[in-house]
């Protein structure tokens, strides 16, 4: 096992590449539900309030969906940034900046795990105020909500952790690792009283052609495109560009590798044999290997990263 002077030497002395040229296969995911809950969900909004927007901390740029921003029309909105835990906090703030002054509309960053219910709150009175300011809306007793963004944002999630106060209905919407689990518009959930609002859950719905192929491996990267459509080898490699653009190596020492590398077959590899990802002949099971490292990722276990440029 190399000293952690050897370490601390392969790290100085690596460098990461400049440029990868992603897979041009991935640029088309757009399943039926999402055809139907867009043109549904055109329709519905112009009986809301308020628009929010949740969309992946990790990509704050590539995961607006300008299809249903445009769907919009005036409605006020407000910009969500889901699992922003997972987000160097001085990169977090950045973007929540630029994007207020370029796009004027307010930006709310929540945790990926449990947030505390007052902070969720502060979010949808906040979009309230911003209907009142702008004499979109009345004041009135109830209030209608419109969640929106891309599948696996977390928007199901955000609706669930109001339901545990405000709904007696045993049944949650259901959540889950993979891109596509809403399907439907669901009924109206009322998630605060005093004033009583309501909200939808809509199904995430992702461009039938994300603006290039590097925003379609973003997608991939964190689950809002399946793994399988570039390949899960192809977007592990894209992972591994940024960890090691960002100077994230934590990875190295969960693979068992001394250093950092460029090569992604070399870290699938010795990923595969640190959690014992191996065929019957103890070969390393590859794409098994790349599943579980995506997963991992988007679980927090590679530190804290933004897949953007800001």
């Amino acid at each position: 096992m190399r000293s952690s002077k050897a370490a601390r030497k392969l790290v100085q002395e690596f460098v990461p590449r400049e440029t990868i040229s992603p897979t041009p296969n991935c640029t088309r995911w757009f399943p039926g539900h999402m055809s139907k809950g867009l043109k549904r969900m055109q329709m519905m909004v112009r009986a809301t309030d308020c628009v929010l927007e949740i969309h992946d901390a990790r990509i704050p740029y590539t995961s607006r969906n300008m299809i249903a921003n445009n769907s919009y029309g005036d409605k006020p909105r407000i910009l969500v940034l889901s699992k922003a835990d997972l987000v160097p906090r001085e990169e977090l703030d950045a973007a929540c900046r630029r994007i207020t002054a370029l796009q004027s509309i307010p930006v709310v960053p929540l945790v990926n795990s449990v947030q505390k219910l007052s902070r969720l709150r502060r979010v949808v009175k906040d979009g309230i105020s911003m209907a009142h300011a702008d004499q979109l809306i009345a004041k009135k007793d109830s209030y209608l909500f419109f969640v929106s963004g891309l599948p696996n944002s977390g928007k199901s999630s955000f609706i669930n952790a109001f339901k545990k106060e405000y709904d007696t209905s045993p049944n949650k919407l259901r959540v889950g690792p993979d891109p596509g689990v809403t399907r439907n518009i669901s009924n109206k959930v009322k998630i605060l009283t005093y004033p009583n609002v309501y909200i939808f859950d809509t199904p995430g719905v992702n461009l039938p052609h994300p603006e290039s192929t590097e925003a379609a491996m973003k997608l991939a990267v964190v689950g809002a495109i399946p793994h399988k459509f570039p390949g899960h080898v192809e977007t592990v490699d894209y992972l591994l560009y940024w960890l090691n653009r960002k100077g994230q190596f934590r990875y190295a020492g969960q693979c068992g590798l001394a250093g950092p590398t460029n090569n992604v077959h070399e870290v699938l590899a010795y990923f595969a044999r640190a959690r014992g990802i191996l065929d019957d002949n103890g070969a390393p099971r590859i794409v098994n290997a790349a599943e579980t490292f995506l997963r991992a990722f988007n679980k927090g276990q590679f530190g804290k990263i933004m897949l953007e440029d800001l």
